[in-house]
């Protein structure tokens, strides 16, 4: 770990559990920021950079940008909320009671919500209400959408400007056929059946069940990772999940979940760094390994050298703009994907792969 990484960890777990930063010398607030914009948590570390002493913080002009963004994080945040509370109004009034996703009911689990990045409303609403729920939103003032949800996947979503609702049906992509009636019956114990209703800057939601939280954020974690690129922002949601419920948590249900989404070695590699570099204390980490910790090393450096959305990936970012290149570059990231994974998780790399291939195949058969 390099002396800007340690400053980083040591700024982003002074920022998440309101410790005092000590650093010695000089703290390098360029090489800092450009870690934590790749991970998508400057906000964190804009808001501890304000309040640090005048010998440590970054510079005017520097910590004037960083306050900005933090002034629009909340800005949008405000701008959700406005959007949230006539939308549930109107699901509620229709006895239609949606579970938020992600977003504000992980934002309530930090020291200081305001400083959790939220990109846009996910409600869950489950298969049977979705229609109604599609329907009843897009009469919302000021809402605009693409047409009728009959063709959409596991979401629909209504944009407010340049904020979106996500309308969920469903809470995840689960491809494999053998997995999905088992993620069923897990959604629909912790979205459905069993909720938590919680009270989140003066508006009431619904959000899943603890175990439901911990397992979902760490498995949305997890597919970012396969997918499109973890960062320490999901991590760090992560982490807060699990000390907040700490103590609360039906562990036998947990592990009962993870091994039947086939996930227990991610999910004690991943552990393993959330006690190392964000501070979870081992206790608070269930079904902790340290033997993990050769994979965990490999995988830190690939979530350094990635990013989260795989922002510092060149190859993922250069895409070709030409619809030939454009596939034959997503095709040849296959094989990217697989090489990069296969060193961590061997097992998980080879299905990605092959499902990712069958996949392609499998829409270019479909045209003909």
């Amino acid at each position: 770990m390099s002396t800007v990484e340690q400053q980083y960890f040591e700024l982003l777990r002074a920022a998440l559990w309101g410790t005092k930063v000590s650093i010695d010398g000089e703290i390098d607030w360029e090489g800092v920021l450009q870690i934590a914009k790749f991970q998508s948590n400057v906000v964190l570390l804009a808001d501890l950079a304000s309040r640090m002493p005048d010998a440590n913080k970054p510079s005017a002009d520097m910590l004037g940008k960083m306050q900005s963004l933090m002034r629009n994080n909340l800005f949008r945040q405000m701008r959700l909320g406005q959007i949230l509370a006539p939308a549930l109004k109107l699901l509620r009034e229709h006895d239609i009671e949606p579970v938020v996703l992600k977003g504000f009911g992980l934002a309530a689990l930090y020291p200081n919500p305001t400083l959790r990045q939220i990109g846009d409303i996910d409600l869950f609403v489950g298969i049977a209400n979705f229609h109604e729920a599609c329907t009843l939103l897009r009469t919302l003032p000021g809402s605009y959408n693409w047409g009728d949800e009959v063709d959409v996947g596991r979401h629909y979503n209504i944009e407010f400007g340049q904020y979106s609702l996500e309308v969920h049906r469903v809470s995840a992509d689960i491809e494999n056929a053998k997995l999905y009636p088992h993620y069923a019956a897990m959604e629909q114990e912790g979205l459905m059946d069993h909720p938590q209703r919680i009270e989140f800057e003066g508006l009431e939601i619904s959000i899943p069940s603890k175990e439901f939280v911990v397992f979902f954020t760490f498995y949305h974690a997890w597919h970012h990772y396969l997918e499109t690129g973890v960062g320490w922002r999901q991590l760090s949601d992560v982490t807060m999940a699990l000390h907040s419920y700490h103590g609360q948590l039906d562990l036998e249900k947990l592990r009962k979940w993870i091994n039947t989404m086939r996930v227990m070695k991610p999910w004690q590699t991943f552990g393993y760094l959330l006690v190392e570099c964000l501070g979870l204390p081992e206790a608070e980490m269930p079904f902790y390994d340290a033997s993990c910790r050769k994979k965990a090393k490999k995988l830190y450096g690939q979530i350094m050298k990635e990013g989260n959305f795989k922002r510092a990936n060149n190859f993922k970012r250069n895409k070709p703009k030409r619809l030939f290149w454009h596939k034959a570059h997503a095709f040849i990231g296959i094989f990217v994907d697989f090489f990069h994974h296969v060193s961590v998780f061997p097992a998980q790399a080879f299905h990605e792969m092959s499902n990712a291939i069958w996949i392609s195949f499998g829409k270019i058969f479909k045209k003909k």
